[in-house]
């Protein structure tokens, strides 16, 4: 496995990245479809169901987190914490405080709306910071329950932040800690403080997307085959410990950061043939991830409200895919990026023109 160094500019767009943020979007939004096709629609036939392939599709969302904040830190576009705290936030924030407030809209309106746990101040307060809290029956869900990954990726980006304001490596140093709490995942009890929701194998597919960004950047291959190996092997320990699918977790793992590899090596190469739609797909992929319980489940629960029961699961699940995409297409044009590139203009260049007059003074 080749990785040449990258020589590109900072703001070079890894299409087969983008790609791959498009497909593991769709593919969970068509697993989300099936789902609730089986739970509402009630169809004669079930729909298929795989939870492996979706831990599939988040850990690719992970890959793709820890490929791209090094990569951004590296090419020094992000020279302080501040303003990498500042464009992570604002990155993921606005879409993401939308539909928390949209889902506590509908709770108040709309009565029922509320099944997966009740609207307490603290979980809305947690659901706004993305953190965990914990309920009545374990971890409390976010009240947009798809923003779960979100927990992981604002906790990953305060580790960053913190490792450059401190100008430490965040991949050395954000990297361990990442593997501590996979490590502490081994002893995870069934009840205890909502920090143990952070210890899940899951974060170590952050670390490995870092460590193949270095590798882009620096050009160095031994590196990131040796600490995928040794992840690798953490996870079948982890498994073992916890009894649980050790082999199936390493061999996802390898599989999953060996194609992620291959996928960035090839790009300068095949790169360019992809069209630009799956760029403008890739794009809007965070949209679609967190907007599309909002359609997918309007076909099947009006099939269900209306006694519907004889209609084959697969064209109920095209129609709710292609209504999903639409609508994170439509939502990453029309308010997500103006709204990032709003905010990016006034807090961003403010806090340059500020620290510019600052080191002036």
């Amino acid at each position: 496995m080749l990785i040449p160094p990258a020589t590109e500019a900072p703001s070079t767009t890894y299409r087969g990245v983008q790609a791959l943020r498009f497909l593991s979007a769709l593919l969970v939004v068509a697993l989300h479809a099936c789902y609730w096709v089986n739970r509402d629609a009630g169809s004669g036939a079930q729909a298929p169901s795989s939870a492996l392939l979706g831990d599939v599709c988040v850990s690719v969302f992970f890959l793709i987190s820890g490929f791209v904040v090094v990569l951004v830190i590296d090419s020094g576009r992000e020279p302080d914490w501040q303003t990498f705290a500042l464009r992570r936030a604002i990155r993921i924030l606005p879409l993401a405080w939308l539909m928390t407030t949209t889902k506590i809209i509908a709770a108040v309106v709309v009565p029922g709306a509320m099944f997966d746990g009740a609207l307490t101040p603290v979980r809305v307060l947690t659901s706004f910071l993305l953190v965990p809290s914990r309920g009545q029956h374990g971890i409390a869900p976010m009240l947009w329950g798809v923003e779960w990954t979100l927990v992981f990726e604002a906790a990953f980006y305060f580790l960053v932040t913190a490792a450059m304001a401190v100008r430490i490596d965040p991949v050395r140093s954000v990297s361990a800690v990442l593997v501590l709490f996979a490590i502490l995942a081994a002893w995870r009890p069934d009840e205890g403080s909502a920090i143990w929701f952070y210890a899940n194998p899951l974060v170590l597919f952050l670390v490995a997307g870092m460590s193949i960004a270095r590798a882009v950047r620096s050009g160095q291959v031994l590196a990131p085959i040796a600490t995928c190996s040794a992840l690798t092997a953490l996870i079948i320990a982890i498994g073992v410990v916890r009894s649980g699918p050790a082999a199936v977790s390493a061999v996802v793992f390898a599989l999953l950061t060996i194609t992620f590899a291959l996928v960035v090596s090839v790009e300068r190469r095949y790169g360019s043939r992809l069209p630009d739609w799956v760029v403008m797909c890739g794009d809007s992929a965070f949209a679609l991830y967190l907007t599309h319980p909002l359609v997918a489940q309007v076909l099947p629960r009006a099939l269900g409200w209306f006694g519907v029961r004889q209609v084959p699961w697969l064209p109920v699940v095209v129609v709710s895919v292609v209504a999903s995409v639409g609508l994170g297409i439509a939502v990453h044009r029309c308010i997500d990026r103006p709204v990032g590139r709003f905010l990016r203009r006034r807090l961003i260049r403010a806090y340059a023109a500020r620290d510019h007059r600052s080191a002036d003074a």
